[in-house]
């Protein structure tokens, strides 16, 4: 059988050095462009914040997201989240500076599904101001996450759980005064070529 002749869509590409989509609807939260990135903080101990990356519930895509650290300690968490059908319900995919790892699903409350120090040899850019590849490959009930190209874990999830916003997330710990995440581009790409 031959390969298929259509590239899957691209649903979304924003490369934020020369893309700045309006923030008006958010009016009170810590979010900017500065430093050819979108940046958004979050501040208080164990504070989290989100953004959608645009106002669109997506349901099979690949989401791809070079994210970094700017400010902030080692106990703060960046990244990406994930089928959000409300501002109370989703998953998130996040590393700190010093490579911990961690994959949550919320739903009120946080459940750590993967907690942990990356492994000694998984490629990852260590530090504040260092960019690294989330992607999230998300198909029917299941979730797949990849940093830098290296799958960390996959994850099935229920019926519930199979469309929503997805973007970007910051989670400052306890000390120092707010984490800032750093957004460089975001792309979501539709997984079938288009019929």
């Amino acid at each position: 059988m031959p390969p298929p002749t259509e590239a899957p869509p691209v649903f979304l590409s924003r490369d934020y050095a020369a893309d700045h989509p309006p923030l008006g609807h958010l009016a009170g939260a810590d979010v900017a462009y500065a430093g050819h990135q979108l940046r958004m903080g979050a501040s208080g101990p164990d504070a989290n914040q989100g953004i959608a990356a645009d106002q669109t519930v997506y349901r099979d895509v690949i989401l791809l997201a070079q994210v970094g650290l700017v400010e902030g300690g080692d106990d703060d968490l960046c990244g990406v989240f994930v089928r959000s059908p409300s501002p109370d319900r989703y998953y998130t995919f996040a590393v700190s500076p010093a490579g911990h790892c961690v994959v949550s699903r919320f739903e009120g409350d946080y459940d750590a599904l993967v907690a942990g120090p990356l492994a000694p040899d998984m490629p990852f850019s260590a530090g504040l101001g260092a960019a690294n590849l989330f992607q999230v490959v998300a198909l029917g009930p299941s979730l797949t996450f990849l940093l830098n190209g290296t799958v960390v874990t996959t994850e099935m999830v229920d019926e519930q759980f199979q469309e929503g916003y997805l973007g970007f997330y910051v989670h400052h710990g306890s000390s120092g005064g707010r984490a800032v995440l750093g957004a460089d581009w975001i792309q979501v790409r539709g997984i079938f070529p288009e019929a």
